[in-house]
């Protein structure tokens, strides 16, 4: 399996390339492979990845590039264990976040990478789709209706098996410099990804409004804890039921919160949607997946408490009922405070969870201290630590600082 994080190359940004994490033992073990084109001091600058398991080892990967004036780098490579560096199959400027799903359809991998295209401005929520394994590449502007400038930075696809494929984004009608009211937009297409217009509002335009005029405050300055907050959003479909489509994002809602996360369903494929299944205050990093089975896995961080006492909480839920009732793990539970944050993003601008076989999994950032309780289902360390006293140590033995690390998890799916 691969993971990513903002990362440097141990080899030095010199080398031209940045790092994925592999595992080929489940996740027990991981090594770095110096295979995605991009030299920044922190590896890349956005990053995101997917495999089908179509063919081997291969894998599709959006990066901004760095250097690069938001660079989009759409790679792929057919075994990302190997020491080979990925193929850049299409590249652009002037694009934010990209996030990759993929799904084998027939014998090709069809790949979706959502967007923020500002060479699309003022209608900026984008799609770029391939068929064909990222050997051509079609951008679908999937936003219908006036903006404040732009949409929103997450754009986030989801693919079930039978080739139908979602997407969900902030539609931002306006923006005050500090708030943007925005609606709560899923689009839909059943053939082939070409057009993203089987759903329509009630004004007749593509895109179904799943909530209107919510307030999204946006912050690159620290506002939950040390983070900033603006564009939490993620989408999941059952594999197996194409009709069933889950949905959650954060705004403020202005009862004391911060920020709050929403989660939502439709189970007649994205014509209605339900009230509020789950709605959980001060939280942010929402990851939405679905199992074989239709277990809803919801993977979250949360700021409990404030000041010198906060701390920042990464759960799992999953639940069979719509979220009637869950099966709640605590991942961890670390100091907010600390470490003192040297830049933004601090824990990370949204975190990664998917449903593989009968397994959960997913990655998510966390202070490192090596403090066992703040790991309540344990934790393995692969740099060296001194757990006795609770630090981090250097490769002399040498007490360092505590910072951000990411952390690989998985867990059994409920039945």
């Amino acid at each position: 399996m691969a993971a990513s994080a903002f990362t440097p190359n141990p080899e030095g940004p010199a080398s031209g390339f940045a790092p994925v994490y592999v595992s080929e033992d489940d996740g027990n073990t991981w090594s770095v492979r110096n295979i995605v084109p991009s030299a920044g001091p922190v590896g890349t600058g956005d990053i995101t990845h997917a495999s089908t398991g179509g063919t081997a080892a291969a894998l599709s990967a959006g990066i901004l590039r760095i250097p690069g004036n938001l660079l989009l780098n759409e790679l792929r490579t057919l075994d990302f264990a190997s020491s080979g560096p990925m193929t850049v199959q299409a590249s652009r400027s002037q694009i934010d976040q990209p996030f990759v799903q993929a799904a084998r359809i027939g014998l090709k991998d069809r790949v979706y990478v959502g967007n923020n295209d500002f060479g699309a401005a003022p209608r900026t929520a984008t799609l770029d789709v391939s068929l064909d394994d990222g050997t051509t590449w079609t951008s679908v502007r999937i936003e219908p209706r006036d903006t404040a400038g732009q949409d929103g930075p997450s754009v986030r696809p989801t693919v079930a098996r039978d080739g139908t494929v979602y997407a969900a984004y902030f539609g931002w009608r306006s923006f005050d410099g500090s708030v943007a009211t925005s609606d709560v937009v899923v689009v839909r297409d059943d053939s082939a990804a070409s057009t993203f217009q089987a759903l329509t509002g009630g004004d007749g335009l593509p895109g179904r409004l799943v909530a209107q005029g919510v307030s999204i405050p946006w912050s690159n300055a620290p506002s939950l804890g040390q983070e900033r907050i603006g564009s939490t959003l993620s989408i999941a479909a059952d594999p197996n039921n194409s009709s069933t489509v889950y949905v959650a994002w954060g705004d403020r809602v202005g009862t004391g919160d911060i920020y709050t996360i929403h989660v939502r369903r439709s189970t007649d494929r994205g014509i209605s949607w339900s009230t509020d299944l789950r709605a959980i205050a001060n939280a942010t990093n929402a990851a939405l997946a679905v199992a074989n089975n239709g277990t809803v896995g919801l993977l979250y961080q949360r700021l409990d408490g404030s000041g010198s006492g906060s701390r920042w909480e990464t759960r799992l839920e999953q639940t069979r009922d719509a979220f009637t009732t869950t099966q709640n793990t605590v991942l961890a539970s670390v100091p907010a405070d600390t470490p003192a944050i040297q830049f933004l993003p601090y824990i990370g601008d949204y975190n990664y969870l998917l449903a593989v076989g009968d397994e959960f999994r997913g990655v998510f950032s966390a202070n490192n201290t090596p403090d066992l309780a703040n790991f309540p289902q344990g934790v393995k360390y692969q740099r060296r630590v001194n757990a006795a006293g609770k630090t981090l140590e250097d490769a002399s033995g040498q007490s360092v600082a505590s910072s951000i690390d990411p952390f690989y998890f998985s867990s059994p799916v409920a039945r």
